[in-house]
Order: C-alpha cells, then structure tokens, then sequence
C-alpha cells in the first residue's frame, strides 16, 4: 500500500436512545431505514453513507466500528462482505477510535504510518463528490507535518496517523492487541477516554468542501431533512395510515408511538429514558436480506419462566446465523415452506408440520430451499439478548465444519 493511502473508520455504534420507539439497543439510529434510497425504497443513514463509498471507490479501504449487539443488523443491510470492528459497548467516540485504531494496527495490519479518518454514521452528504477530498488526507498531513487533525465544521471527522494513537496507548500502558482490549474495554473505557482527549485537545482543523451536510442525530434533524409534510416512519407488522394532516412525523413500533410536529424540537433527554427499561427481546418487527420476524407474544410466568412467540419468514435462499443459545430452549414449528437445518453439524430437512427442539448449548442454523414460515418459542428464565452467541454469519462459514 502506498502512502497515499487513507483507511476510513465509520463509527457505527450507539445506544439506541436518540430516535425512540424506532431506535434500541440492537439498532441504533443509523441502522434505522428512514430514508428514501435511489429507487423509491427506505434505507438507513449508514446505507445511504456506504453507497456512497462505492461511488467514491472507498468501499474496500473501510472499516465500520460498531458495537456487538448490532453487528448482525449490519450484516443484514449490506450483504456484501464487510470490515468490522466490534465493540463489546458503546462508551463514546475517543475510547472507539483507541478500540478501532487498536483493530487496525494488530489484526488488520494497517502500517503504522498510514493515515486514519474517522467518520459519524449519521453524517447525511448531499452528493458522494464530497468524499472524495478524504483521499487528500495523506498528503495533506504530510504536508503540514501533522499527525493528527480535527474538522473545523460540525462533520466530526477525526483524522491521524495511525502510529500517533498506537503510540499514545503505548505510553500510557494500554494493551495494543485488540483482542486483549476488548477483553478489558469496560474497564479501561475512562482512562481510553482520557488518553484520547489529551491526544486530540488542540489539534490542528481543516475544512471540509463547502457542500451541504448535516447530521442526522435525532428526530428534528431528521424533520428538517425531508421534502414531505407528512411522514411516517413504521417499525410494525400493521399498517398505519394518515390522512388529511400536514407538518406532522409518526413513529410507530411495538416500544410505543411518537406523534410531533415537524417543526418541533424533541426533548432528548425524555426520549432517552424511554428506552431505558430492559426488554426481554426487541418486540415488535424487524426485516433484513433473510426475511422478517414478528414478535407475537412475550410472557412471564409466576415462576419466573418467561416466553417469547415469534413468527419468522426466511426468503427462499437465505439463512439465519449459525447460532447458539447458553440459557433457553427454542421450539420451531414449521408452518410452511421446505429448510435445511443444520443442528450440532448435523444436517437434516424439515418441512411444514415438523416440530424441532433446540436445547441450550445447541449450535444451530436453517436455510430456506424454499420460502419457509417458522412459528418460534422461546423458553427460559433470563431471555435476554446477551444470551446469544453468534458463531458464523455465512453460510459458507457454516459448510466447511460438516465435513470434520
């Protein structure tokens, strides 16, 4: 790689507490489908954001930082395959640029004097043109003899020689390795925050293009963005329909309905505490390149024993992630359809009026030979999201263990 180089760094994470009911823990807002994409249909800000890398040619040179518990919706918006950085929580965006810069250096072996920019998912770019100044990076700190620099403007783009953070984590004693950082990211998330800060205090800015941007970062932001005087946003199974009202945005999904006024500012701090109760599962909708599932029902028994009923519609074609659950059983009952499951590397075919049983600890995954509806329950007594242990996300991951 030549010096030139710029390696990109979409910080992706987050809460999910900014956009509520549509955003929670497993889809912040920039994985949220709230705008209208090239062909008529909704895409997220971070959609939007790598379609336009593509044009720019910057695809293959990013990475996309974004915490564990969202991966997978990632994965299910962009099928193509993607650099990811995980992160074990969303602590803010100087202990995820040490975590990322970490990545780059011990696992994708990025040499150390390349430089680094570090974009928000939420950044909304009117046209892909602007991205292309970020090739300039390089040279322009090589230039100025810099090793790191801010934006002036309100894009929030950090940029530096990824030596000039590796060494900063060095002096202070930090792990280098990503893996051991991640071990320890909790823990460390205040002194990663401090070290970072000092890093970054002062540093030089420079501009940007002078062409529109802004971000997305909360349901005002969003309202001022759009052409309509009506719109609603539905994260639910049912339709929702408007009629004869003007200046007016609907949030709907199973957490709750937000009804406002265009114009109106949103109070955040009262939008964030809405999510601030645990669920036993995201209830309500959710789709991807696999197909939808729709929560019907959750339960909690006088023992303790807690139920989830989802349906699930897996495309013809396509899978669910090889996956593993540590505290519950699952029971899939396949209402229509013909699937292949792979259950402990054990393949079978199931098909409509077949009942499966998934006990805890059991490695398992289905694909769809054709469109298959799945009624699935869930049995325990802790049916929370961390219970799940993702063990591929590809198919083709999955194949070569049958064969040991």
């Amino acid at each position: 790689m030549g010096e030139q180089q710029v390696r990109l760094v979409i910080l992706a994470g987050g809460q999910g507490r900014r956009m509520w009911p549509l955003s929670h823990a497993r889809r912040a807002k920039q994985l949220l489908p709230l705008l209208s994409g090239p062909n008529g249909e909704r895409e997220s800000l971070l959609n939007r954001l790598w379609r336009q890398l593509g044009k720019a040619s910057l695809q293959q040179d990013t990475f996309i930082a974004i915490s564990h518990n969202q991966a997978e919706a990632l994965r299910n918006q962009i099928s193509v395959s993607l650099n990811i950085i995980q992160e074990p929580m969303a602590k803010g965006i100087y202990p995820a640029v040490a975590l990322a810069a970490s990545y780059l250096y011990s696992v994708a072996s990025i040499p150390l004097h390349e430089t680094v920019a570090v974009l928000p998912a939420d950044l909304y770019l009117e046209e892909e043109d602007w991205l292309e100044t970020l090739k300039e990076l390089p040279d322009q700190l090589r230039r100025h003899e810099l090793n790191h620099a801010l934006t002036s403007d309100e894009s929030g783009i950090i940029v530096f020689r990824l030596e000039s953070v590796i060494s900063a984590l060095e002096t202070e004693g930090m792990p280098i390795p990503y893996e051991q950082l991640y071990r320890c990211f909790e823990e460390l998330h205040g002194n990663l925050e401090g070290v970072m800060s000092r890093l970054f205090k002062d540093s030089p800015t420079f501009r940007m293009p002078e062409q529109p941007f802004c971000r997305i970062n909360s349901w005002s932001s969003l309202a001022a963005l759009q052409a309509e005087n009506a719109s609603i946003y539905n994260d639910s199974a049912v339709p929702v329909i408007m009629m004869g009202l003007s200046n007016i945005m609907v949030a709907v999904s199973a957490s709750g309905i937000l009804i406002a006024g265009q114009e109106t500012a949103l109070p955040h701090e009262e939008l964030q505490n809405m999510n601030t109760v645990e669920q036993l599962l995201v209830p309500g909708y959710e789709a991807g390149i696999w197909g939808s599932a729709v929560v019907m029902n959750c339960l909690i028994g006088d023992n303790g024993q807690q139920t989830i009923t989802r349906k699930l519609d897996i495309n013809e074609g396509e899978y669910l992630n090889y996956a593993l659950y540590m505290k519950r059983k699952k029971i899939w009952t396949v209402l229509a359809g013909v699937g292949e499951l792979i259950r402990n590397e054990e393949r079978s075919v199931i098909q409509a009026g077949d009942v499966v049983e998934i006990k805890p600890g059991e490695r398992h995954t289905i694909q769809a030979r054709t469109r298959l509806t799945i009624l699935e329950a869930h049995f325990g007594t802790e049916l929370m999201e961390d219970d799940r242990i993702v063990l591929a996300d590809h198919w083709e991951e999955v194949l070569p263990s049958m064969l040991h």
